[in-house]
C-alpha cells in the first residue's frame, strides 16, 4: 500500500540543492544550471512511472506549479544529456546484527528495442532484436539489491561476477546457479574470503593442483558424492536460496517493465541503476507477510 501513495512534497533541503551551486564546470562550456538532484529527481518520475522525456518534464512542471514551489523545471533535452553524469546510490541498507551477509547474484535480459514476444510467435522474428543484460548480487535476507552491472547482451554471467563482488565486503556466502561453474567465479569468490554455493554439474570430477577458488569447488563435488548427488546436495546446503534472486528480477518487470527506455548504453546503465534504487526503497517500506 505505501508503495502506491503518491504524496509527493519537497524539502527544504532539496530546494536549497536544486540548483548547481557551484559556478565552476569540470568540463568546457557554461555551468551547469540545474543540480544532479534535480536531474534524479525528474528521471525518478520517468523511471517510477514510465514516462517519456517530453511527459517527464510536463509532469514536473505541474508538480512544481502544484505545490507552489518556487524553482525551476528542467527541460527533457537536460534530462537527457545529464543523466550518464549521474552516480546514484542503490541505497541498501546493511543489517549489521548479524554480521556478514550471504549474497545471491543472478542476471536477466532487458529489451532496448525489437518486436513483442507475441509478434515473434506468430509471424518470427523479421527485425533486430537487441537487449542488454543486467547482472545483480542481492541480499537474501533484506531482499535488497547490494551491487550490479549493466552489460552487453552477448556478456557470459560468469564475466560479470568480479565486478558484483569485488567491493563486497563481509561476505559469508555466495549462491549462483551451474552458469556461474567456472574458474574465475570460485576465484573471485575466495578472493573476497566468502564461501562458494554453485551447484555444479553432475558427473564433475576434482580439479587438480586447484586454486583456492577450485579448492572450494572440490568440497562441492566431494559434498555432492557424499550425500548422494546434486539435488541432495541443494537441499543440504539451503542452495534452494538462490531463487529469491529469480523473485527480484520478477519484481523489477512487474514494477518498470522488461525494456530500458534509454538509448545510450551509459544511459541505461544509469536507468538500470535507478529502478534498483527505487525497488530497494520500495523493499524498506515493507514487504507483504502471509499468514495461515
Amino acid at each position: 500500500m505505501n508503495r502506491g501513495n503518491i504524496t509527493i512534497w519537497f524539502s527544504e533541503e532539496s530546494i536549497s540543492k536544486w540548483q548547481e551551486q557551484t559556478l565552476q564546470c569540470k568540463t568546457r562550456g557554461r555551468p551547469c544550471k540545474y543540480s544532479d538532484t534535480a536531474i534524479e529527481c525528474g528521471l525518478t518520475f520517468r523511471s517510477l512511472y514510465r514516462l517519456p522525456l517530453r511527459a517527464t518534464q510536463g509532469f514536473l512542471e505541474g508538480m512544481i506549479q502544484l505545490l507552489g514551489v518556487n524553482i525551476p523545471c528542467p527541460d527533457y533535452t537536460t534530462l537527457s544529456r545529464r543523466a550518464s553524469k549521474l552516480e546514484i546510490d542503490l541505497n541498501h541498507l546493511r543489517d549489521t546484527k548479524n554480521g556478514n551477509r550471504d549474497l545471491v547474484i543472478d542476471s536477466s535480459g532487458l529489451k532496448v528495442y525489437g518486436e513483442g514476444e507475441w509478434k515473434m510467435k506468430i509471424h518470427g522474428k523479421q527485425k533486430r532484436r537487441t537487449w542488454r543484460k543486467l547482472h545483480i548480487a542481492m541480499d537474501p535476507n533484506s531482499h535488497q539489491t547490494v551491487s550490479m552491472s549493466l552489460t552487453e547482451g552477448n556478456v557470459h554471467d560468469s564475466q560479470a561476477v568480479p565486478a558484483l563482488l569485488l567491493h563486497q565486503a563481509a561476505i559469508k556466502d555466495v549462491y549462483a546457479d551451474d552458469a556461474y561453474g567456472f574458474k574465475n567465479c570460485f576465484d573471485t569468490i575466495a578472493s573476497i574470503k566468502a564461501n562458494a554455493m554453485i551447484a555444479v554439474r553432475s558427473g564433475t570430477a576434482l580439479a587438480k593442483n586447484p586454486s583456492l577458488g577450485l579448492i572450494q569447488r572440490n568440497k562441492i563435488v566431494v559434498e555432492m558424492w557424499r550425500y548422494g548427488g546434486r539435488e541432495a546436495w541443494k537441499k543440504k546446503s539451503g542452495y534452494h536460496k538462490r531463487s529469491l534472486v529469480e523473485n527480484q528480477f520478477y519484481r523489477y518487470k512487474t514494477v518498470f517493465g522488461e525494456k530500458l527506455q534509454a538509448r545510450e548504453f551509459k544511459n541505461q546503465d544509469i536507468e538500470a541503476r535507478l529502478k534498483l534504487s527505487l525497488l530497494n526503497r520500495m523493499t524498506q517500506l515493507g514487504m507483504p507477510e502471509y499468514t495461515a
